[in-house]
């Protein structure tokens, strides 16, 4: 009888819970871990101020950081512009 299914037998629900709670373990674990990895020392600085440097204050990705934030202020004016017009007056409901 264990070889053939059951007809009604039906996946055990996942628990969101328990997902959430996975996944904050995770990102929690991880986050530890690269505070360790860039808390060496290496050459008498920490790695953390090598990716700094190269990460951080790096013209190319300076510009890019400013090219990304223009595009997130013209995408949140054309997206509360487009949600004004198809939002209803209120006042002129009333």
């Amino acid at each position: 009888m264990g070889i053939i299914p059951k007809l009604n037998s039906r996946p055990k629900p996942r628990c969101f819970v328990n997902d959430l709670v996975k996944w904050l373990l995770r990102t929690v674990a991880a986050a530890v871990i690269w505070v360790f990895v860039l808390s060496i020392h290496w050459g008498g600085r920490p790695l953390f101020v090598y990716a700094n440097e190269t990460l951080v204050q790096n013209p190319l990705v300076q510009a890019a950081d400013e090219e990304l934030a223009d595009l997130w202020q013209r995408l949140g004016k054309a997206a509360r512009l487009t949600f004004a017009k198809a939002t209803p007056d209120e006042s002129k409901s009333m």
